[in-house]
């Protein structure tokens, strides 16, 4: 059995056919956690998710990228959300620094509100932290009370920061991203 840990299989970009889900739990993923992004995803994901109850399960979260002005209301949305139905984790919430700058401190204001839903669910997060890790781990480390766990997914930090992380109580997603020379995972 296998379990796909991250997938926005909702994503219309993929143009994913129901198909294609049954065909990857006949071949054996029979477990698929799947991040939201925002609130225009919330609709298809759930959709997927209704569709697939056993197999495909849903979090709820504001992805970084998806920070901008109306990120309180948007943050709004996935309070009410997750007070409607059960999510399997806090996700995929954390910063990212790589396309713009200007919501930095959005991001981290939306990333502590989220993380207070995990602890309100008793939820793991599931953390997205492109160019920003050392600020991600700091901010776990203040928030950090012993019940928070989670993931850092798709993890390209060092090999001390991983130390860091899993001191803290979390797990990394490590993809692709260790293939990379600059990876600085090689340790």
């Amino acid at each position: 059995m296998y379990i796909d840990t991250h997938t926005h299989l909702y994503d219309p970009q993929l143009t994913i056919d129901p198909q294609h889900i049954q065909r990857a739990i006949e071949a054996g993923v029979h477990t698929m956690y799947m991040p939201n992004c925002d609130s225009e995803t919330i609709e298809p994901m759930l959709a997927v998710a209704d569709s697939f109850p056993q197999n495909c399960l849903p979090m709820m979260g504001l992805h970084p990228c998806y920070v901008k002005e109306n990120y309180k209301w948007e943050l709004e949305q996935v309070a009410l959300h997750l007070s409607k139905r059960k999510y399997y984790g806090i996700g995929e919430v954390g910063l990212d620094y790589h396309w713009d700058l200007t919501y930095v401190e959005q991001q981290k204001d939306a990333l502590r509100t989220q993380i207070g839903y995990a602890r309100q669910y008793g939820l793991p997060v599931i953390l997205h932290s492109r160019k920003s890790t050392a600020d991600c781990i700091k901010l776990i480390k203040e928030q950090q009370d012993g019940s928070l766990t989670g993931i850092f997914h798709c993890f390209s930090g060092s090999f001390e920061e991983a130390k860091e992380i899993i001191k803290l109580g979390f797990y990394l997603g490590i993809g692709g991203v260790v293939t990379y020379k600059n990876s600085g995972l090689n340790s």
